[in-house]
Order: C-alpha cells, then structure tokens, then sequence
C-alpha cells in the first residue's frame, strides 16, 4: 500500500500575511495552494474553498489529460507547440515556456496561481495573495514585502522584495531548495513580472544558470519583466528594477 508522503512545512506561508485578510488552503493531488483574501470580502468560506478546490482539481485534470495524449508535454524540457483545442491552461503555458525558451512544465505551478487569480477576481475579490509550492501570485492595492529565502540561516529573513501595487508573479527555483528540475549552481533565483507564469518559467531558466554573467544575460533576454536576484556562486546578482529592504 502506497503511503502518503510527509506534507512539507511551508513555513513561508507566515511570511506573507496581510493584516485584515483570511487565508486557506486548497489542496488536490501534489498541489498544496494558499490563498488570502480580504476577510470582509468572504461571504461563505466553506463554500469558496469547495469550489476553490473543484477548480484546481479541474485545471489539474486538464493539465494531465492533455499531457497523456501529448507526453512531450509533460516532459521536455524546451518548448513544445500545442494544438488548437488544448485547454487554456496548457496553452498560456506553451506561450509563456516559448517566451523563456524552457519546457512548459516549468511554468505549472505559476499557470495554476493565475487561473485560480482569475477565478477569484470573477468571484468579485478586489485583491488577493496565491502561494503555490513557493511561487507567489499577489493582487494588491498597496505595496507589499516578501521575505527573501535563500536556504542559508543567515540570510532567510534578512531580506525582503517589495512588490508594486498591482498584479505580480513573484516565482523562485533552486538548485537546493525545493523540487525542482535544477541543472545550474544558482543556489536561489527569484523573478518578480506581471505574467506569473512567465516568472515561474523564467525563475526555472535563471535557475539552471552557471554563471553571473549568464544569469544577467538571461534576465535580459527576456521582456516585460520588472527585475531578478539570484544567488549564484556564492554571490548576489540583481538584474532590473528589484526594491530590495531590510527586514527586521
């Protein structure tokens, strides 16, 4: 019998809380997401998170059907062209993984922040903060910090990226920390666009990274993005318009 794996103790969570909203969790499968809402803007919260659920289970259906008739999909690792009727979830992915030049699982955990944003924004919620394995989608009417984590004692919590007003992708990919397909020494790598999937992918590429030069080459490579950091080498590297501040 097949037993469960130990759920992870996403302690980053209590890192990006806003005061005044709710929070849940929607869990399906391998996917364990967090989302926080404006408390006042909860109706029914037992509800929401039912249909919440029946969502990601849904956009996780979709994923892994389309991927059991087109297995490239699943499992390169350079962009792959999706066909007509893909659902919308796998094309949003195939466009963004083209953009960034990565296959376009690279972006999953940033294309199911973005639906289930939508999803929320149709329910009439006026902001928002969606964590998914790390990757963060924000809507926010007023700027925010996130506490950089980079796997060193030392400096987890020492440093916070503000993120603008408005709707952001913040996604980070490791070479240490985490699940993720790594084949760079880029011990963190951080992306903060307004396409989250972008972010996701382009956080995986930057991830792969070598060296700093590479990793600012990369950064630079790709458009409509708002900025990077990165730890590779032993080293910072920050790339674009990033607003770093020092947390207590």
């Amino acid at each position: 019998m097949l037993k469960r794996p130990k759920p992870e103790k996403r302690f980053y969570r209590e890192l990006i809380r806003k005061r005044g909203f709710i929070s849940f969790e929607l869990i399906a499968g391998e996917s364990d997401v967090w989302i926080s809402v404006p408390q006042r803007e909860v109706k029914d919260l037992e509800s929401l998170k039912k249909t919440l659920t029946d969502y990601l289970i849904s956009l996780r259906a979709q994923i892994l059907s389309y991927g059991e008739k087109h297995p490239e999909f699943l499992k390169s690792l350079e962009p792959v062209v999706v066909d007509i009727l893909a659902p919308a979830i796998v094309k949003e992915m195939a466009i963004a993984s083209e953009t960034v030049g990565v296959g376009p699982m690279a972006g999953v955990a940033g294309a199911v922040n973005k639906f289930i944003g939508e999803k929320l924004k149709d329910f009439g919620f006026s902001q928002f903060i969606i964590e998914n394995g790390g990757d963060v989608f924000v809507s926010s009417s007023e700027p925010m910090t996130s506490a950089l984590i980079v796997g060193n004692p030392k400096l987890d919590g020492k440093i916070g990226i503000e993120i603008p007003p408005g709707e952001w992708g913040l996604c980070s990919s490791s070479s240490r920390i985490g699940h993720s397909l790594s084949f760079g020494r880029t011990q963190i790598a951080t992306v903060l666009a307004k396409n989250p999937i972008v972010s996701d992918c382009l956080a995986t590429l930057l991830g792969n990274s070598r060296t700093e030069d590479q990793f600012v080459e990369r950064c630079r490579s790709i458009p409509d993005i708002e900025g990077a950091i990165g730890l590779i080498n032993g080293k910072f590297v920050l790339s674009g318009q990033l607003k770093l501040v020092k947390l207590s």
